[in-house]
């Protein structure tokens, strides 16, 4: 399979924001206006993850003109009516209902994280009844050790021994998330990533530390992943994921060569 770029976005509050090492959050945006801006481009796929706390879902700011959602359902539902592309969504997981809403309301994928650590069962029970490839299990990791609860539980688990783990409840697909460099632009893990590819056999996406588009053609070319995430260097360079394609189509790196609108 092609080499995929994602888009991977946070959601606060309903809004996009924009993330630094992990607990600091800034809004950026308004997430109707990006996923149309997303579906111009063509993106070979788009992920949202939803951080909030408390569900509340309102919008703080006057100066967007569209009106956000009041709930996770009523915005997952508007997104996906402008997407054209895979749609993976996540965050607040606790349930089979919840992950059944997911998929009803428009998502292809359900990226879980929490729910692995504290219902892994529930787990296995989700991927009989929706197939492995509708599970993502997103890994937040720092220093070797897997955490939970947006970053704030850290377990005792190393971030190998938890991906073989999670493989066998059942989930198709990992995203090796590396918080430490959230927001930092240094640059992905290739380390780790290149260990997770090498050992497991799902395929396995980074995500985490992203500045410029030669850090995409590095962890290709060293890691081998199946797909890379970028978040903060979409919002702030100007047609960032036509630039990004074109780099790695000229390092001969196999993506998919078709845009849309910029």
């Amino acid at each position: 399979m092609r080499k995929r770029v994602i888009p991977c976005i946070f959601l606060k509050n309903g809004m996009i924001i924009r993330s630094e090492g992990f607990k600091i959050h800034k809004i950026i945006g308004n997430p109707i206006n990006q996923v149309k801006r997303f579906s111009d481009w063509a993106v070979d796929e788009i992920i949202y993850i939803d951080i909030t706390t408390y569900g509340e879902y309102h919008n703080k700011r006057s100066d967007h003109k569209i009106k956000i959602e009041d709930n996770k359902i009523k915005l997952l539902q508007e997104i996906s009516k402008n997407v054209f592309v895979p749609l993976g969504f996540g965050g607040g997981i606790r349930s089979i209902n919840d992950i059944r809403d997911y998929l009803q309301n428009g998502a292809d994928k359900v990226v879980l994280n929490s729910i692995l650590y504290h219902k892994s069962e529930m787990v296995q029970e989700a991927a009989g009844i929706f197939g492995s490839q509708a599970l993502v299990g997103m890994v937040d990791y720092k220093d070797g050790y897997v955490y939970f609860e947006n970053g704030k539980l850290k377990s005792e688990y190393l971030v190998e021994d938890w991906c073989k783990r999670i493989i066998e409840f059942g989930i198709g697909e990992i995203i090796l998330h590396d918080i430490s460099r959230d927001g930092k632009g240094e640059g992905y893990d290739v380390e780790t990533i290149s260990q997770i590819v090498n050992s497991s056999n799902i395929p396995i996406i980074g995500l985490g530390g992203a500045g410029d588009y030669f850090d995409l053609v590095e962890c290709f070319k060293n890691a081998n992943p199946s797909g890379l995430g970028i978040g903060n260097l979409l919002h702030f360079k100007e047609h960032s994921y036509y630039y990004a394609k074109q780099l790695l189509l000229k390092s001969k790196i196999d993506v998919r060569k078709e845009w849309g609108v910029f």
